[in-house]
């Protein structure tokens, strides 16, 4: 394990962006009306990023091409990176043990400032890629690890979420109709 490093740390600051993807078509139907607001967040926090990034990009990114500000806030982030600047294949449920051994790889830093962003983030249900993203780095011994406020939580748009159950119509075709 890294040492904490009292001298400049070249890797400071970091923002991790979590499944970006889901931003897309999951927010879309997960967030109704609340989609551009999530996406343009995560897009102004990214606009404004001038530190490292690293990007773990789950199953759902080949949907980011269908969002092209969204896509380019994230190319943008990557050319303004002054060390660290990589995007990895890291589908859940291993996005954040792949985050964290890329990390250790690096050599980054356990006192290095990390900002996480993305999809979903979710602490009153203990659920979200965020989220397990943050606790994967707590437990890795990373000391100052902060969500931001543009991470994408799917509570706020259905804050009895926990309760709603989903019903799906599915046409009765009667005995021995194919079911």
């Amino acid at each position: 394990m890294q040492e904490n490093s009292s001298h400049r740390n070249k890797f400071s600051p970091l923002l991790i962006l979590v499944h970006p993807g889901s931003l897309c078509g999951s927010a879309d139907m997960n967030l109704c009306d609340e989609a551009d607001a999530a996406r343009e967040a995560v897009i102004d926090e990214l606009n404004g990023w001038s530190g490292s990034i690293l990007v773990l990009d789950g199953w759902l990114s080949d949907e980011l091409g269908l969002y092209p500000l969204l896509e380019k806030a994230i190319d943008d982030a990557i050319s303004r990176s002054p060390m660290l600047a990589d995007r990895l294949e890291a589908d859940d449920p291993e996005h954040a043990e792949i985050a964290v051994n890329h990390l250790a790889q690096l050599g980054v830093p356990l006192d290095t400032p990390i900002s996480l962003t993305g999809a979903w983030y979710e602490p009153d249900f203990d659920s979200g890629c965020v989220l397990h993203t943050q606790q994967g780095l707590l437990e890795a011994g990373y000391t100052n690890v902060k969500v931001m406020q543009s991470a994408a939580v799917l509570c706020k748009a259905c804050p009895n979420r926990k309760y709603r159950k989903r019903t799906v119509q599915v046409p009765f075709a009667g005995p021995n109709r194919g079911f």
